[in-house]
């Protein structure tokens, strides 16, 4: 089972379906089908806004700008590297990011007092010379977004796939893992040790060191409630309950239809859609 870039992990449903009071589940029965309906769910929100909520490194390629500010295309959270037209590596004390105080950055911007300018390749091309590699996606508190879980207690090579950490009580099963900048997805969990993929989501499988810190992602509140919200609504329809229903008014009566979209995930989608 996986639930592979979803918003929110099967954990997090059973918890969230749970009565005040009761006890959460441990029937496996619609395992399945509930981290299905999270992978849906937290996919339509990406096609719906036009963004990624997950973090993913990639490089990407701009044009020389006229100014002193690069506009990015996508969201970026993180620059890893930023190259110059000429080849050139620029260090990370030559310019800044934009906006300054949140999250995600549109654009970067070199210091008044660099030295460096943005530059055209050798042959003088200023088209898609600048290349970026950064982690990209959307979190409006990127500073927060990791959060350390606990630390690897052994080293890592490029292949091994049982991460033993200092302490696996924090993590969780369908968790995105970073160690260095790599990322990898927590599939089992057996008391100190992760089974976890690697090189995901853009990374590349590398060699880390015993005492890394191994963190984990934290999908933004409000739009991991809008998916287990949306999940759950999806889920209930399967037996004809909601608690979302459509009116209609016809000839014979009225027609009540559930409705899976919550209007919870629409007023999340009209917050961060990116208009294109």
């Amino acid at each position: 089972m996986t639930t592979l870039k979803a918003y929110a992990t099967l954990i997090d449903y059973k918890a969230y379906v749970t009565a005040r009071g009761q006890i959460s589940t441990t029937d496996t029965t619609d395992d399945a089908v509930i981290e299905m309906l999270l992978r849906a769910a937290s996919r339509w929100f990406d096609e719906r806004t036009a963004r990624r909520f997950y973090p993913y490194i990639q490089t990407r390629y701009f044009d020389v700008p006229d100014g002193r500010v690069l506009n990015l295309d996508e969201d970026l959270l993180e620059v890893i590297t930023l190259v110059n037209g000429d080849g050139v590596t620029i260090p990370s004390t030559e310019y800044a990011l934009r906006p300054r105080n949140e999250s995600p950055y549109w654009g970067i911007r070199l210091v008044d007092n660099s030295t460096y300018l943005w530059a055209s390749d050798g042959a003088g091309d200023t088209h898609d010379v600048i290349a970026v590699t950064g982690i990209w996606g959307y979190h409006t508190d990127y500073a927060n977004a990791w959060a350390t879980a606990s630390t690897l207690a052994e080293a890592l090579d490029t292949s091994e796939t049982g991460i033993d950490v200092a302490s696996g009580t924090l993590y969780a099963v369908g968790d995105t893992i970073r160690f260095d900048n790599e990322f990898g997805y927590v599939s089992t969990i057996a008391t100190n040790t992760l089974t976890s993929t690697r090189g995901e989501s853009g990374s590349t499988a590398a060699v880390h060191d015993s005492g890394a810190a191994v963190r984990v992602w934290q999908p933004m509140d409000n739009l991991k409630e809008a998916v287990l919200e949306t999940a759950m609504q999806a889920y209930k329809r399967r037996s004809g309950q909601s608690g979302n229903i459509n009116q209609t008014v016809t000839a014979a009566g009225i027609v009540l239809v559930p409705k899976d979209i919550p209007v919870l995930a629409d007023t999340f989608v009209e917050s961060v859609r990116k208009y294109v």
